[in-house]
């Protein structure tokens, strides 16, 4: 009869040993991409903005899904707050189908109460068929929801303009970008304009819009981002997306992608925790 070797007694107990490890090593890696929230600040100048907006702070949340960050979504009220906004910007996927609404307000309740907080629709606020519901839902809380509108934001008598796009399945009709930017303009030629939009397409779509910065979402950083590489799937099943995360230059402005704090349906976030973008105006 053969004798077990002490080697080959050992090999079951290191084959255990390295599947537990590699097993808890993905648990906390999945565990990381889902629920630390990763706060990035940009820096971005402007020869419209006026002195008096120097150093003026957004904080750009978007794509919040069906997530919560504890309780009253305390974690990430937490982190808002820590960034000292100026002002807070929602870009839309706040609201699905079967949302419970009172968390949603109770989130953007306590949003406001930092500082002034404005919504715009995404593809999946749009999608619930509530949109009603939420523009009652953000008045009653204090959100300024802009549906392809614009607001003045004024400090020590100069002003910028903060606008909104509502997603395109919002409504059967209503003004494209250009439309109504052309609009604004003719109000404000010269104003620095702030403009949110889900989606993260304007490069492409619009490249010369006349605005100055441009937040988005829509794209939750390429799902599975890949060190050095970037995000992996865009959200119509494509390889690479072009416009994932972070800040995108053209010659008439730039934009920030959110890489969203939510989960894209049916696939895990990895190396891809939820985003807090931080926009710091500066003058130049």
């Amino acid at each position: 009869m053969m004798k077990k070797t002490k080697t080959s007694e050992k090999r079951p107990r290191r084959l255990f040993a390295t599947t537990a490890a590699i097993l808890l090593a993905c648990t906390a890696l999945i565990s990381d991409s889902r629920w630390r929230l990763d706060v990035e600040e940009y820096e971005l100048s402007s020869a419209r903005l006026p002195d008096t907006f120097d150093g003026f702070r957004v904080v750009h949340l978007s794509d919040l899904h069906r997530v919560r960050f504890g309780k009253d979504n305390f974690r990430l009220v937490e982190k808002v707050q820590q960034a000292k906004p100026d002002i807070i910007a929602l870009t839309g996927d706040f609201v699905e189908g079967d949302t419970d609404l009172a968390e949603i307000e109770s989130l953007c309740a306590q949003l406001v109460q930092i500082a002034p907080t404005y919504f715009v629709s995404g593809n999946h606020d749009a999608g619930s068929g509530r949109l009603r519901e939420i523009g009652t839902m953000m008045a009653r809380c204090g959100v300024i929801y802009l549906q392809n509108s614009y607001r003045t934001i004024t400090k020590n008598g100069k002003e910028l303009v903060i606008c909104g796009v509502e997603d395109p399945n919002a409504w059967a009709e209503m003004p494209t970008p250009d439309e109504l930017v052309s609009t604004l303009r003719a109000e404000h030629p010269d104003t620095f304009v702030l403009l949110l939009g889900h989606r993260n397409y304007w490069p492409d779509r619009y490249p010369d819009l006349d605005v100055d910065v441009i937040l988005s979402g829509h794209g939750h950083g390429g799902i599975i981002r890949l060190p050095f590489v970037g995000g992996l799937l865009g959200t119509n099943a494509n390889l690479f997306p072009k416009y994932d995360a972070g800040v995108y230059d053209t010659q008439q402005y730039s934009m920030v992608v959110s890489r969203g704090l939510g989960n894209f349906p049916g696939i895990p976030r990895i190396f891809n925790p939820p985003h807090i973008p931080v926009i710091v105006l500066k003058s130049q």
